[in-house]
């Protein structure tokens, strides 16, 4: 039978703030049916959540006859398993171990509610190969290898031991054949496997989703039953066999004698993770999105019914008779298990989240200390002596991942330089888990505690990468790099002054030409007002001239220089500057060969940045890449970075050449120079340190940037900055350095966004009576004249909420809030700050605002593509500068002008009248969705961009 979750059996909600995946904090509602905490106390247990989406382990107690949850973070959180040796959680390239302390849980806050404490101790590095199940087989954990189509075990001195395969796949690869995902324990060993096909070619599996899954027997290898839409997560429990059909929202049972299927219930949602306890099935249900991976499923055509949450089966009857729902934060479950004899559990997962998680030390009593060897190897996943025949096998394991040097424990300066290799290569959950076992085994490790501080970074973790560099200080008080790196965090919070002060006292340290640049080109990202801003302008061409006339040189061959990014936001000519700053840089100069290109042969340009990924560059290139006539260009893409996301996947799938880059300054800057391109064709230059960086070099005969960041680069080797004729103003080759090239249409193949879900406006906490002006852009476009039109529009629209971002700091925030309380006066309070969004509920967004606010100064692109796809108009003043000319530009292309405004008053008055007036607004919309063909999928504009950059070429 069919039992949905409607919203009277859920009458107690709540939420929380949980950290979701990208460190953004969101509010994570959910619901519960009373009887709910009633079954857990039944059973005296508790669940373990896994959601590979958010990256949580979500923890479900009770006490005192309420449900108790709680997150921990673990990024891309897959399968769990709880037994004797503790409990362990597959994460993105990792297996996390947290080893029972069951003695601290009464002593942690709140007092006396906690039962059961596991802390997490340490983490065996696997490589990403998309662990799904894992199950305890005594003390030996075996565990669902997906990418290399096999079940295995885990080992301290390699990635893993592969101990069985499908007879029908033919040797051990990481190419996801079969998509085996699910493993039933019978009598303490793996007994059945669930696959979605029984294919042997990479990703063979996609296809046939739909109606080619299996479940199969381990011991003989053969069939136990087919036909199934994408199974997961087969059990064995009270004698029978049991599975999800994922695809059909079904739990069910096989005979194992004669593979005959029996539906037990059909739920809403796509169901994975499977728990039993007593005479009840907890199952996990998720809402589905990507048509590529789940399009053609029997369950997708209930796509606006599916709940995310799990849903409660009582066997005896067959029906659901509680569920747990998730409305917004969590939109899938992975896994899901019990913690028997549990009533309330705490659980301490590797990165606590200030004000979501807690901190737990175990630390041993001072008469203890002296008979506790630091060096003793910790406890390991799998125990026993390797036999030869494990030699062999494991062996062949190694080659497959080429050949990587193991995780050692015992040997912090191995596990230091193991991590920063990690890092440079892009896999930042390893490199953390080598420097946190480097540091387990040696506390007082202040390189090892610096450079996780340096992960922890990139990982957008400011707050954890403060309190290592503090900890390094601590540890070591003249740590130079240390008191560098937490200035330069403290100055990118928006703590601009106690920053500065920082690197102040780094150069009293050890003086150091970059730290007088980036002390120099320090600005805040969000300015006080006017006067502020005109001050710091004043000071930064100061000290820069300074630098210049000093003679400064600073040696980038191995060490990136600083970006002067937050400039550009000034919306002022910064030629100059930026010629300045560039002539301070002494960049190597590689040998590069100048080919002579046969006629006809066809042009290799090499297109480069560090975020050929799910990115606002990523969406402007990706069609760039696709459409290059490969008639005369063969097309490499260069990234910076080991990128995997579905953008990252498709520059690899339509580039000719494709080579993923450390992020290894030197390295980079010599494999580059080795790709012989005849052009070299940066899409952004000045986001990042690196690619600014290699901008200095010499790494092609022709260099040519474009306005992915809108400003020039100021470098002498950068021959071309590539625009449009609507994108400069008459005299724009006065604010490059580099030649100035112009399209006549704009040079971007954008393609046409799918339409947003439909929301309403309660979904995003906003007043349905509102008019809603929407400027979902960073903090740092918000230039002070900016907010005389936001006053304007406020103080004409009583109705107005001006809805806006978080920053991607809290300092942000509060430092433009500050600024509103002065410059909006008694209208500050009708600014609506929201959290980051998802791509599609940002694009939701769009579709309840009345209108949408382009910031002057520095406007929107990738944006403005989007709400025009939509039908959402975009008011805009076009400044000199490209920087705040797209949107017009993309407006001249439409033959449209009716939302290009060139005062305040004309802003003001444009934006209230069409957001006050809907049918204006419906009229404008229907004519931009008419016109809206001229900017997506133009062929004409990629053609044009071919012209030009083989131009570069023919006469450089």
């Amino acid at each position: 039978m069919t039992h949905s979750l409607e919203h009277d059996q859920l009458p107690t909600n709540l939420s929380v703030k949980a950290m979701a995946a990208g460190s953004v904090e969101r509010e994570v509602k959910f619901e519960y049916s009373p009887y709910f905490p009633e079954i857990l106390k039944h059973c005296q247990a508790s669940l373990l959540v896994s959601t590979y989406q958010a990256g949580k382990l979500l923890v479900i107690g009770c006490h005192d006859g309420k449900l108790v949850p709680s997150f921990q973070s673990f990024e891309q959180a897959m399968g769990v398993a709880a037994g004797p040796a503790g409990i362990v959680v597959g994460s993105r390239g990792l297996v996390w171990h947290l080893t029972a302390a069951h003695e601290l849980a009464p002593q942690i806050e709140p007092l006396g509610q906690h039962d059961r404490c596991w802390l997490t101790r340490e983490a065996l590095s696997t490589g990403n190969i998309q662990i799904h199940e894992m199950a305890w087989c005594g003390e030996q954990l075996w565990v669902v290898n997906t990418l290399f189509s096999c079940l295995c075990t885990l080992h301290r001195e390699f990635s893993f031991v592969p101990r069985w395969q499908p007879q029908f796949v033919s040797s051990l690869a990481a190419e996801d054949r079969c998509h085996l995902n699910g493993m039933a324990i019978r009598d303490g060993r793996p007994t059945f496997i669930s696959a979605m096909s029984e294919t042997d070619t990479p990703a063979g599996w996609r296809p046939t989703k739909a109606h080619s899954g299996v479940l199969l027997d381990v011991e003989s290898g053969e069939s136990v039953a087919r036909g199934f839409a994408m199974p997961h997560s087969p059990r064995w429990f009270n004698d029978r066999l049991w599975v999800l059909n994922s695809g059909c929202g079904d739990l069910s049972t096989i005979d194992p004698n004669n593979g005959k299927v029996e539906p037990v219930v059909s739920l809403p949602g796509y169901t994975r993770g499977l728990a039993f306890h007593g005479q009840f099935a907890f199952v996990g249900l998720s809402k589905i999105r990507e048509t590529a991976i789940f399009g053609g499923l029997p369950v997708q055509t209930m796509h606006d019914e599916l709940k995310c949450g799990i849903a409660v089966i009582d066997l005896t009857t067959g029906l659901n008779v509680a569920a747990f729902q998730f409305h917004s934060g969590v939109e899938e479950i992975f896994d899901v298990q019990i913690l028997p004899d549990t009533k309330n559990p705490v659980l301490c997962g590797p990165d606590p989240v200030k004000d979501e998680t807690r901190t737990i030390w175990l630390v041993p009593p001072p008469a203890a200390v002296s008979g506790i060897d630091g060096r003793n190897d910790p406890p390991v996943f799998s125990r026993g002596s390797r036999s030869e025949s494990d030699r062999a096998l494991v062996s062949n394991s190694r080659s497959i991942h080429g050949g990587e040097a193991p995780l050692t424990v015992g040997d912090p300066p191995r596990l230091l330089q193991q991590g920063i290799a990690l890092h440079e290569a892009g896999q930042l959950v390893e490199a953390v888990a080598a420097f946190r076992q480097a540091i387990s085994i040696e506390p007082g490790y202040a390189e090892a505690w610096n450079n996780l501080g340096n992960v922890f970074q990139d990982l957008r973790q400011p707050d954890q990468a403060l309190d290592c560099y503090r900890h390094t200080i601590g540890l070591r008080s003249n740590f130079v790099h240390a008191w560098r790196n937490l200035g330069y965090v403290l100055k990118e919070q928006g703590q601009i002054e106690e920053g500065i002060g920082i690197l102040k006292q780094a150069q009293l340290i050890e003086p150091n030409d970059v730290i007088r640049y980036v002390i120099a080109t320090s600005l805040p990202p969000v300015y006080d007002s006017m006067d502020d801003l005109h001050a710091r302008r004043t000071q930064l061409e100061s000290k820069v001239a300074e630098m210049v006339s000093d003679g400064l040189a600073i040696d980038i061959e191995r060490s990136p220089a600083p970006t002067n990014f937050y400039a550009a936001y000034q919306g002022l000519n910064d030629r100059d500057l930026q010629r300045q700053l560039a002539s301070v840089l002494r960049a190597p100069q590689p040998k590069i060969r100048r080919r002579k290109r046969p006629t006809g042969q066809r042009i290799r340009i090499g297109m480069i940045s560090r975020h050929f990924r799910n990115h606002t560059i990523g969406r402007l290139n990706l069609g760039t890449v696709r459409h290059l006539p490969r008639d005369r260009f063969e097309v490499t893409v260069i990234s910076v970075g080991n990128h995997d996301d579905q953008y990252a996947r498709a520059f690899r799938d339509s580039s000719d050449h494709y080579v993923a880059l450390p992020t290894n300054l030197s390295t980079v800057r010599a494999q580059v120079a080795d790709l012989e391109l005849d052009q070299l064709y940066f899409t952004d230059v000045g986001m990042d340190t690196l690619t600014y960086s290699l901008s200095m070099s010499r790494l092609a005969p022709v260099q040519c940037c474009t306005w992915g960041h809108p400003v020039t680069t100021g470098s002498p080797q950068m021959d071309w900055f590539i625009s449009s004729r609507q994108l400069d103003s008459v005299d724009g080759a006065s604010h490059y350095t580099e030649r100035l090239a112009q399209t006549e249409r704009l040079n971007v193949f954008y393609e046409r966004p799918t339409p947003p879900r439909p929301r309403d406006r309660e979904y995003f906490g906003l007043d349905p009576r509102r008019h809603v002006y929407l400027c979902f852009q960073t903090l740092f476009k918000f230039h002070p004249e900016f907010d005389a039109i936001l006053f304007g529009i406020l103080d004409r629209d009583p109705r107005a909420e001006i809805v806006l971002m978080e920053g991607q700091h809290p300092a942000w925030t509060e430092m433009l809030r500050r600024r509103f309380s002065q410059s909006l006066k008694n209208h500050a309070n009708r600014v609506k700050f929201l959290p980051g969004q998802s791509h599609e509920d940002f694009m939701s967004l769009y579709g309840v605002a009345n209108v949408s606010l382009d910031p002057i100064h520095f406007g929107g692109g990738n944006t403005t593509y989007e709400a025009l796809a939509i039908g959402l108009p975009v008011i805009t003043w076009p400044s000199e500068f490209l920087r705040c000319r797209l949107s017009y530009a993309m407006y001249r292309q439409m033959d449209l002008t009716d939302c290009i405004v060139d005062s305040t008053a004309a802003y003001i008055d444009r934006a209230v009248t069409i957001a006050s007036n809907p049918e204006l607004r419906a009229e404008l919309s229907r004519k931009i969705l008419d016109r809206s063909p001229a900017l997506f999928e133009d062929r004409l504009a990629i053609q044009q961009l071919a012209e030009q950059l083989e131009s570069m070429v023919v006469d450089p």
